[in-house]
């Protein structure tokens, strides 16, 4: 079975993408779980599997610092909220990830994720190398991602840090031409972990 978090389709370098899989499950998806934790953050239908991840800023520190990136990108880094998503596409079809037809909710308020140009202005900010910019883009998810049938995908989705809980609607076009029938799950309890032992 093919493992959900290492892209297949349409990628131009398949090595770069197969050792970019192996960190991201590595560093940020596969740390260790409790089963009933697991079972918690994982939805699954006929079309879909998904779970989320939840790293503190503890967590992210930890990493960035492992990597040589420079205080002032990890300040910037950290006082974010970071959902991480892992997706399989289940169906027979093309699943459409198009990260802005999520939509991040609380108490009927919409919440703005910080999508790439908002992370290249402050990479701009604080001087931030290419090299350091490359590897913080590559923990993210796609922002526009074609899901073949039984394809996967994982990555983080910044948003500002919220300290009460939110819902997650993730919205799919489905079809070669995006005409097929919408599918939608909705997460209705996201947090943002704030603490290590949480």
């Amino acid at each position: 079975m093919q493992d959900p978090t290492i892209p297949t389709h349409n990628q131009h370098n398949s090595d770069f993408w197969t050792g970019f899989s192996v960190l991201l499950i590595g560093i940020f998806l596969c740390s260790p779980l409790q089963a009933a934790e697991k079972k918690k953050n994982t939805y699954e239908d006929e079309d879909i599997y998904l779970r989320s991840v939840y790293r503190s800023p503890e967590q992210l520190a930890a990493f960035y610092e492992g990597r040589e990136f420079p205080k002032a990108a990890i300040k910037r880094i950290i006082q974010s909220c970071y959902v991480t998503i892992i997706l399989k596409n289940k169906t027979d079809d093309i699943l459409w990830l198009e990260l802005d037809n999520w939509i991040f909710e609380q108490k009927s308020k919409i919440i703005q994720r910080y999508n790439r140009t908002y992370w290249n202005q402050q990479w701009d900010e604080v001087k931030l190398q290419q090299s350091h910019r490359s590897t913080f883009g590559w923990t993210l998810m796609p922002e526009i991602r074609d899901l073949r049938p039984g394809e996967g995908v994982g990555g983080s989705v910044p948003i500002p840090m919220q300290t009460e809980n939110f819902s997650l609607t993730l919205n799919f076009a489905t079809g070669k031409d995006k005409k097929g029938k919408l599918k939608s799950v909705k997460l209705p309890k996201i947090h943002c972990k704030q603490d290590i032992d949480e």
